[in-house]
């Protein structure tokens, strides 16, 4: 369950963002927005036929849910599978909810996740506009029937999102029924790859990292309450050039549940830990928000272990110099609510202790930069929650760092645009590298 909601959140916040690239994903799927202002209130079915073929499934599953949205495509409820679909075998399932009294729109959705092959047919809408009395509500192509290009029509079925590694088309069965196919190949469950996943325990944590690639070190680490998962964009680009070693950083991803106050300066001693577990005397090290407040924190605390660092979106400390404001009052409202909840839940006092994380640290001085001996890439998006001038402090008191502004990306670069990112990235780790021979 908690996959799919993870899952179903991902799809419904990919239909509000623009894309100028493809994106790596693991799961991906198709919506169509349907006008029910005249049933608000009421209840509502949704049923379609699906099958998974799992001969080659790798986790491969699929689901359908509907959402429901208010005028301003605000996502007030939904309606799912208690179970997302792993069977063979052509089958009818169904979900239900009711409409609140602020609905304009119910947003229909079919998914899948991972490597497989996936059927969706025959999908039926009705509204109870009386007691036992339900009225079907009109579904453009809801039996993959209708004669042109599936995503033609944008009143029809919609992409969530641009992505690599799924493909659909309308094929026929025996019978010339027409139905939705789609299939997923060739797709790495970074975060929870079995072939590439490894624990260890250093610094008395146990933390889970994946390795990809051969070359020199690089240690890839990931932003607040994110992991390995969040650089699938990255990794296969990076790998291609170097070993990767990306790592859920404890009390995140696989790593695990730990004690105490949390710091970048603790995150940086696991990390130390985690390269000499390795044997690894010194890395590369590409870190995004969180992740780049480690990086600097490792290439003060152990500059030796550092061969280069790449800190995009990072912050020298937690005020409204230095990140937006209104991310700062999300942060603390979020804190007061998991105040309240944290005892009752372990992921919920987790929650808490991440984003006292962000209210609390890091605290470190422009000063103290300039002491950092490695290179260094100072990266930032131009639309980033971190502001501008404090991003070119950092860089200002690196020595010899440089510093560059991804043009019209946000905080989350590495996911918007991938390929800029890795361009960007191994450019410049592919100076180093030059630097050093000569």
């Amino acid at each position: 369950m908690k996959k799919l909601l993870t899952l179903l959140a991902l799809l419904l916040s990919a239909a509000a963002h623009a894309q100028t690239t493809p994106k790596l994903a693991v799961a991906d799927g198709l919506f169509q927005r349907v006008n029910v202002k005249a049933y608000a209130g009421r209840p509502y079915r949704l049923s379609a036929r699906m099958q998974v073929d799992t001969a080659a499934s790798d986790g491969a599953d699929a689901w359908i849910a509907a959402s429901v949205l208010d005028s301003k495509t605000k996502w007030l409820s939904s309606a799912r599978l208690p179970k997302n679909i792993k069977n063979a075998h052509w089958r009818t399932y169904s979900v239900q909810g009711k409409l609140s009294k602020q609905a304009d729109t119910l947003q229909v959705v079919l998914g899948y996740y991972m490597n497989g092959r996936f059927g969706f047919d025959d999908f039926l809408l009705e509204v109870e506009t009386k007691p036992g009395r339900w009225e079907k509500c009109p579904l453009l192509n809801a039996d993959f029937e209708s004669a042109g290009p599936l995503l033609a029509d944008k009143r029809s079925w919609r992409q969530f999102q641009q992505v690599t590694g799924f493909t659909q088309e309308i094929a026929t069965d025996s019978s010339g029924n027409h139905y939705l196919a789609t299939a997923g190949q060739h797709i790495v469950p970074y975060g929870r790859n079995k072939a590439a996943g490894h624990y260890a325990v250093v610094n008395g944590v146990k933390l889970y990292y994946e390795t990809y690639g051969q070359g020199e070190p690089l240690l890839l680490l990931h932003g607040n309450g994110e992991s390995i998962s969040s650089f699938r964009q990255q990794i296969g680009a990076l790998a291609q050039e170097y070993q990767v070693i990306a790592v859920d950083t404890r009390d995140q991803g696989k790593s695990a549940a730990t004690k105490g106050r949390l710091s970048y300066d603790l995150f940086a001693d696991d990390m130390h830990a985690l390269l000499e577990h390795l044997q690894m005397p010194a890395a590369h090290i590409v870190g995004w928000s969180d992740g780049g407040n480690t990086g600097l924190s490792m290439a003060l605390r152990y500059p030796t272990q550092v061969k280069s660092l790449v800190t995009m979106g990072a912050n020298l400390y937690a005020d409204t110099t230095a990140v937006d404001a209104k991310l700062l009052k999300q942060v603390r409202q979020t804190k007061r609510i998991l105040t309240v909840l944290g005892p009752f839940k372990k992921q919920w006092h987790k929650g808490y202790r991440l984003s006292t994380l962000l209210l609390n640290y890091p605290n470190m001085k422009p000063a103290e930069l300039h002491a950092i001996t490695a290179p260094v890439l100072v990266l930032a998006g131009e639309k980033d929650v971190i502001k501008d001038a404090h991003t070119r402090l950092i860089a200002e008191n690196i020595p010899h760092s440089q510093l560059v502004i991804l043009p019209a990306l946000s905080h989350y670069a590495p996911q918007e645009n991938g390929p800029l990112f890795n361009q960007t990235v191994l450019g410049f780790l592919k100076g180093v590298e030059a630097r050093n021979v000569h």
